[in-house]
C-alpha cells in the first residue's frame, strides 16, 4: 500500500511537517548572484528564493561542501583543460568581455606613459602599482567568474566582479605577488616554486573568505597534494597563453578563460568541490 500523504490545509499548524511519498527534493545551494538571486547548479539559472533567505554578508559560505562530495579527486590535466574550453564555448561572450578589460588597461598604461613620459622614480612606481591593482583587480574577476562556471551558473558580465571582500582578495593577490617576486630575486626556481604554491590563493580567499595568510597557506597544501599533475597544469597553462600571444595577443580572449577555468577546475578537484557538468 501506498504511504499517506499529509498536506497543510488551513487552519493547519504552519510548523507542521508536511509528509509525502518518495524523497524530499534538494534544496538549491550556491552563493548568490550580483542581483541577490541564487545560482541553481543543476539548471545553469538563478532561482529565486524568498526575501531575507540566505547566508547574511557576515557569514562564511562553503559552496563545495554543501554540493561536493568532499572527497578530493585525481588531477586529469587533458579534462581540465577541455572542460576550460567547453566551459568558454557555451558563455563566451561574457568571459571575452571580462577578458577585454586586461587590453584597456594595457591601451590606458601605454597612453599614460606616452602622454606624460614619467622620468621620476616615484612616478614610474605609481604608474606601475596602479596598473598591477588593474591586474590584479581583473584576476580576481576571472577566478570568480570560473568558480560559477564549476558551480553551474553561467555568469553574466557583472557577477564577475561579486568578489565578496575584495579588500581581502587584493591583500591576497599582493601577498602573493610580493612572495613570487622576492623569492624570485633568489633565483628563477624558488621564483617558480613559489608562483605555483600560490597559484589557488585567490580560490581560497574569494571562494572560502580565508585571509591572505590562511588563503596562502591553504594553495601551498594543495598544490603538494598532487604536485607533479598541478606543475603539468601550470606548464599546460603557460603553453595555452603562449599560443594566444601568438595571434598578436587576440588569441589571449580564449586562452585567457580557459586557463582561468582549468585551474578552477583543478582546485575544485583537489577540494573535492562541486564541478558541475559540460
Amino acid at each position: 500500500m501506498e504511504k499517506p500523504v499529509t498536506t497543510a490545509g488551513p487552519g493547519t499548524d504552519p510548523a507542521a511537517r508536511t509528509v509525502t511519498d518518495g524523497p524530499e527534493p534538494l534544496a538549491t545551494t550556491g552563493r548568490p548572484a550580483p542581483d541577490g538571486t541564487i545560482p541553481d547548479p543543476a539548471a545553469g539559472q538563478p532561482v529565486y528564493g524568498p526575501p531575507g533567505t540566505g547566508p547574511g554578508p557576515e557569514s562564511q559560505v562553503y559552496g563545495y561542501q554543501a554540493l561536493g562530495t568532499g572527497v578530493p579527486g585525481r588531477l586529469d590535466i587533458g579534462h581540465a583543460l577541455s572542460y576550460g574550453l567547453e566551459k568558454f564555448r557555451r558563455n563566451p561572450g561574457p568571459w571575452v568581455a571580462a577578458t577585454s578589460l586586461g587590453f584597456i588597461i594595457y591601451l590606458l598604461f601605454y597612453l599614460v606613459a606616452r602622454i606624460t613620459e614619467p622620468r621620476s622614480a616615484t612616478a614610474l612606481l605609481v604608474l606601475f602599482a596602479v596598473v598591477m591593482a588593474g591586474l590584479w583587480a581583473l584576476q580576481a574577476a576571472l577566478v570568480r567568474g570560473a568558480l560559477y562556471e564549476t558551480d553551474g551558473y553561467r555568469p553574466g558580465f557583472g557577477s564577475y566582479f561579486y568578489i565578496g571582500n575584495s579588500g581581502n582578495a587584493f591583500l591576497t593577490a599582493l601577498l602573493a605577488f610580493l612572495a613570487t617576486t622576492l623569492a624570485s630575486a633568489l633565483c628563477l626556481i624558488p621564483g617558480m616554486l613559489v608562483g605555483i604554491g600560490c597559484m589557488f590563493s585567490l580560490h581560497f580567499a574569494i571562494d572560502q573568505g580565508q585571509t591572505p595568510v590562511e588563503a596562502i597557506k591553504s594553495s601551498f597544501l594543495l598544490a603538494l597534494r598532487d604536485p607533479w599533475r598541478v606543475f603539468l597544469l601550470v606548464l599546460t597553462v603557460v603553453v595555452v597563453a603562449g599560443l594566444g600571444l601568438l595571434a598578436c595577443g587576440f588569441g589571449l580572449l580564449v586562452a585567457g578563460p580557459v586557463a582561468a577555468i582549468a585551474v578552477t577546475y583543478a582546485y575544485r578537484t583537489l577540494t573535492g568541490g562541486p564541478v558541475a557538468p559540460v
